[in-house]
């Protein structure tokens, strides 16, 4: 492990003592050079491409994050940009029969939510994610591990399991709020979101080995937290 370091001014009396980073530790231990840091930045929308992810003061902390990032069942889901029509799980047949009894009401020729993508001009490209990782009350198989919501388009964007990023529109930020409080998101997917227009992100602008990236990232941070709800904690030195 990194050794310890003092801080503080010259003129302190007495030297205060404080680990390394969250960021001067993922850099060293991880191999994560400037174009994947670059990609991740514009994947959370913050100068620190680690901002959103937990820290902490504790060296077995760190060390334990160590251990999980570089084991391999840490990317073991991962295939990347993956098409699907229905993302809460079920399949296809069976996600538009249950659009079709529980929204339709047996209309003519409706037209089933969720079905077609974008449907108001919307952008297509994911949302800056800034929660980090997800809640899951199953981390060792969960729905979701990363999502973010852009007010203005009312657009939630998830990054599941798979590593596929997915957006779902026409989200009202109470939505996106109820979204942020269930420890399950795949639930609230299944329950409201799939109703939702929704279809694939355009990650074209990202390449794909920031996608990995960030994924082993938000993964590693989830799987230590055994999926519980992170707050965000200070990142300075203490």
């Amino acid at each position: 492990m990194p050794n310890k370091r003092p801080t503080g001014g010259s003129a302190m009396r007495k030297t205060r003592v404080a680990l390394p980073s969250a960021q001067e530790q993922l850099g060293a231990f991880y191999g994560f050079g400037p174009r994947q840091s670059e990609g991740i930045a514009k994947i959370t929308g913050a100068a620190n491409p680690f901002a959103g992810l937990p820290t902490t003061a504790q060296t077995a902390e760190f060390g334990e994050f160590q251990e999980i990032i570089s084991i391999r069942d840490t990317m073991k889901h991962y295939e990347g940009q993956v098409e699907y029509n229905n993302m809460a799980g079920m399949p296809t047949e069976l996600s538009y029969q249950r659009q079709w009894e529980d929204v339709t009401n047996g209309e003519e020729n409706p037209i089933i939510p969720g079905s077609y993508g974008a449907q108001l001009d919307e952008d297509e490209s994911p949302a800056q994610l800034t929660v980090v990782p997800t809640s899951t009350t199953n981390h060792e198989r969960p729905r979701t591990v990363a999502a973010g919501y852009d007010a203005e388009e009312e657009k939630i964007t998830v990054v599941f399991r798979d590593g596929t990023f997915y957006n779902y529109y026409e989200c009202s930020p109470s939505e996106w709020a109820a979204f942020k409080s269930r420890v399950s998101k795949g639930q609230y997917i299944y329950k409201y979101l799939d109703f939702h227009p929704r279809g694939l992100a355009d990650v074209t602008k990202i390449s794909a080995t920031a996608r990995k990236a960030f994924y082993k990232l938000a993964r590693t941070s989830q799987i230590q937290s055994k999926g519980a709800k992170f707050k965000p904690l200070n990142t300075k030195r203490r």
